[in-house]
């Protein structure tokens, strides 16, 4: 019998996003990056161990919520110098089936994983132009990642992530001001259903909230 674990085709492809997303947004030299090819497609990848053990760590949390089903989005966001949320990227997860077996053909619109394996190939497409779609982020910016689930939850999990221990975010570090929505990309199909889209702050609210980063 062939199954398909879905839970670690969506935590590969946050994986891969994540380090996209902080490449394009240029928070970080282009040095800690390196070119790999995921799904036939060049990305730059983090070989920074500091950043890679929070992505790890994040990941790690995010697989222990999607098996229970207790995850309803991950978001990275992005901070001016003084705390304030300026972007995020937002990862809205509709449905994860656990397993699915390939073996039915007469119930399966995609038995040999061809379509999956071109929208994943379209999404992180999509992810490595997502700069030229987006206002330039302020200098100094950082990010965190947000796991949107229940306080009942992440007490559940806390055994599996003791090394990494999920903490509750404050109210107003995940506000984010008259938010312009611009859409990215979706996957639909028997395996996965989730959209991504950016979320960025309305220039003309505040002038000086969107400043040219000394990167760009």
């Amino acid at each position: 019998m062939r199954v398909v674990d879905s839970v670690s085709v969506l935590i590969e492809l946050i994986e891969v996003s994540i380090h996209c997303i902080l490449y394009a947004r240029k928070i970080y030299p282009e040095g800690i990056f390196e070119l790999k090819k995921k799904y036939n497609v060049p990305v730059h990848i983090s070989i920074y161990p500091k950043l890679n053990s929070y992505i790890n760590g994040t990941l790690s949390a995010v697989k222990s919520l999607l098996k229970l089903k207790k995850l309803c989005k991950l978001d990275v966001c992005f901070y001016n110098k003084i705390g304030v949320a300026v972007e995020r990227f937002v990862f809205n997860i509709r449905n994860v089936e656990l397993e699915l077996n390939l073996s039915d053909f007469s119930n399966l619109r995609d038995p040999y994983l061809i379509k999956l394996e071109q929208m994943l190939r379209a999404f992180c497409l999509k992810l490595t132009v997502c700069d030229s779609l987006l206002k330039p982020l302020p200098s100094s910016c950082t990010f965190q990642i947000h796991l949107h689930t229940t306080e009942t939850t992440s007490i559940e999990i806390q055994k599996d992530t003791e090394e990494f221990p999920l903490i509750p975010s404050e109210k107003k570090d995940t506000i984010l001001t008259s938010p312009a929505i611009v859409p990215l990309r979706s996957i639909d199909c028997e395996h996965l259903n989730l959209e991504i889209y950016a979320e960025e702050g309305n220039k003309t609210e505040d002038p000086d909230l969107f400043t040219p980063s000394p990167l760009i």
